[in-house]
């Protein structure tokens, strides 16, 4: 099998195809501030409405939110392969023989509670691991949770690409967002089984897969996918996550700023504040979280690093938990640059591939050049009379 490099983990395993010697200048990204997620799903349902409507699709959501640290949808779908996999070990080189990787077909009743655990900040996760206060021996757990939206992550590494025996999954050459071809899908599943992050599901009506499409007619025309435009608590921002510091300006224009894109900043950067969820799968996912600052690092560190004592990548820190805790601190109190960045969520529904931080302005322009943002940090309030706007005598 192949070997790839993996920034992420910081060394080479293996996967069955070889990869592009060079990157390509598009590919589909997002960043997921946690800290501004309440759980509203109106993310899932406007995925939900324009995606998975139809027959055989009432159980698929593209997009959901869960509920850490006991949500799960399908339920233990983490902790159920993350107990599987040996210590520095990928779901591909974990496959056993036969397979391209490692993976699990999740029963029916496993997919029947997609918002289990909302809401709760005691139990057990479905797989037994109590981590609830143990009142009888006087142990108490922090009371703490967090939101976690998850999607299908369009990764540099695919496992649903890897295991279909049909290749009818495929990566577009212009943006990188997976795909995948029913019309040479047959359902042998294997694509489900194989995805660490369950997002390919399988249709009983049609029997073929479906998976998750990037909101791709919108990327083509220029706008952010569905669930980044309906987001309420201006979570996300989405682009070009391999836009660096030495690309010039979009579409040729002069007058637009050239450099990297600010999905590209936040999780690339020597300021690198997004993490992206499990890497240690080693599917190179490319959806990043800004982690929750009140969360133990010790938790996030399973979830959002590689998770191995022996660190290899270029993070900040000497170890992963120290890299959590550098993270969660920039997230609490960012720089001036990363606060301008941060006023751009939810502030377009148009695709920022290049941007500009001023000393209390922050403008972005789209893949054409043109200019599509320009707000201020602050915006000005007028403080009314009261005695003019309220029903006193």
């Amino acid at each position: 099998m192949p070997e790839t490099y993996n920034p992420q983990l910081g060394r080479e395993h293996s996967y069955p195809y070889e990869h592009r010697e060079e990157e390509r200048d598009w590919h589909w990204g997002m960043i997921i501030n946690i800290n501004r997620c309440i759980n509203c799903n109106t993310c899932s349902f406007a995925c939900k409405s324009t995606w998975t409507s139809g027959e055989g699709e009432e159980y698929m959501w593209w997009m959901n939110v869960e509920t850490e640290p006991y949500g799960g949808y399908p339920m233990g779908w983490d902790m159920r392969l993350l107990d599987d996999l040996g210590e520095n070990e990928t779901i591909f080189e974990a496959a056993e023989d036969g397979e391209a990787a490692k993976g699990y077909i999740a029963q029916k009743e496993e997919w029947e509670y997609p918002a289990l655990g909302d809401d709760q900040v005691h139990g057990e996760y479905p797989t037994g691991d109590v981590v609830e206060s143990d009142l009888e021996e006087d142990e108490y757990h922090d009371m703490w949770q967090f939101y976690l939206p998850r999607l299908c992550n369009h990764c540099k590494n695919p496992a649903c690409l890897a295991a279909c025996p049909r290749k009818a999954i495929y990566k577009r050459e212009e943006d990188g967002i997976v795909l995948l071809d029913q019309e040479r899908c047959r359902g042998y599943r294997k694509c489900v089984k194989s995805c660490p992050y369950h997002k390919p599901m399988y249709n009983p009506e049609t029997g073929v897969s479906e998976k998750p499409v990037g909101c791709f007619p919108r990327i083509e025309e220029g706008n952010v996918p569905r669930c980044v435009s309906s987001c309420i608590g201006k979570t996300r921002l989405h682009g070009n996550i391999n836009r660096g510091p030495d690309a010039g300006h979009p579409g040729g224009n002069t007058s637009a700023a050239a450099g990297r894109s600010p999905v590209n900043y936040l999780a690339k950067s020597d300021e690198k504040i997004a993490l992206p969820l499990y890497p240690q799968f080693g599917t190179r996912p490319q959806v990043f979280y800004m982690p929750p600052y009140h969360v133990p690092p010790e938790f996030l560190t399973q979830m959002f690093t590689p998770n191995t004592e022996d660190k290899q990548n270029e993070w900040p820190g000497s170890t992963f938990e120290e890299s959590v805790k550098i993270v969660q601190d920039r997230v609490r109190n960012p720089s001036h640059h990363t606060l301008g960045i941060l006023q751009l969520f939810g502030a377009t529904t148009r695709l920022i591939e290049t941007y500009t931080v001023k000393e209390h302005r922050v403008k972005g322009w789209d893949r054409k050049g043109n200019k599509v943002v320009d707000i201020p940090f602050e915006e000005e309030m007028e403080v009314r009379e009261g005695e003019m706007w309220t029903n006193q005598p």
